[in-house]
């Protein structure tokens, strides 16, 4: 019996998970993880990046001029001791450590569940039809864009000597960010305009529209334009929600 060449030659090593390569090519990447990825490791890798930045904000944090600030505006800072300025100022920075570190906990399992929902309303929306068990694997591979800004995040804090106890921009995510970190800083409407435009954020949009084209059987055009139009009107409510901030 003559046995084929083909027979002996060793196996390919197997291929990158699909959730991995969705990151540089989210239509190929996506279709795989809709169809046999799974959410575990994307989860894990998000659930460890946004732990990491918490816990790298939250060792830099330094909390005493929020607190002198505090103090000043409620009167008493002129009537307290060094010593009670600096309990005060401890245990500012224990507070946020705490709800830091919490955030970065529940951050994940919520960003995936209600990534999960959107998935289901945009199929709905975009008149698809889920089949098969794609939605959660899509969600979880969702939060790699923001996994990667939470590892900058925390490579940036901890490059850091201090920082202070609360909402803090390390990389920059967005142009407003980007014109500012090269001397043009924008203001009004325009800031408001810049902050909507998140590259993270923009990415996780892209590959779920992939990841719906594919787990809702929706045209990749439709799935593109019904996304990012949806990713665009929610970046605008919450920059106008936040002032700009």
């Amino acid at each position: 019996m003559i046995v084929s060449s083909d027979a002996q030659l060793p196996q390919p090593a197997s291929a990158a998970p699909p959730a991995l390569l969705a990151l540089i090519a989210p239509d190929a990447g996506m279709d795989r993880q809709a169809k046999v990825g799974k959410a575990g490791l994307a989860f894990l890798i998000a659930f460890a990046c946004a732990l990491f930045a918490a816990f790298a904000q939250s060792a830099r944090v330094d909390a005493r001029s929020a607190t002198l600030q505090k103090l000043e505006t409620a009167g008493q800072l002129s009537s307290m001791s060094d010593r009670a300025i600096e309990d005060e100022t401890r245990n500012a920075e224990r507070l946020y450590q705490v709800m830091r570190v919490a955030w970065g906990a529940v951050e994940a399992p919520a960003f995936l569940l209600a990534g999960a929902l959107a998935v289901v309303v945009l199929v709905w929306f975009l008149r698809g039809r889920v089949k098969g068990r794609g939605v959660f694997p899509v969600a979880a591979a969702v939060l790699l864009p923001g996994a990667v800004a939470n590892l900058l995040d925390g490579i940036t804090a901890l490059r850091q000597t201090s920082l202070p106890a609360g909402p803090v921009m390390l990389s920059p995510r967005n142009l407003s960010a980007i014109f500012a970190a090269f001397g043009n800083p924008v203001s009004g409407a325009a800031l408001k305009l810049g902050n909507a435009v998140d590259f993270f954020s923009l990415w996780a949009a892209v590959l779920m529209a992939f990841g719906i084209a594919s787990v809702g059987e929706v045209p990749a055009r439709r799935a593109l334009i019904g996304t990012l139009s949806a990713w665009l009107c929610l970046r605008l409510v919450i920059s106008v929600a936040i002032g700009g901030a």
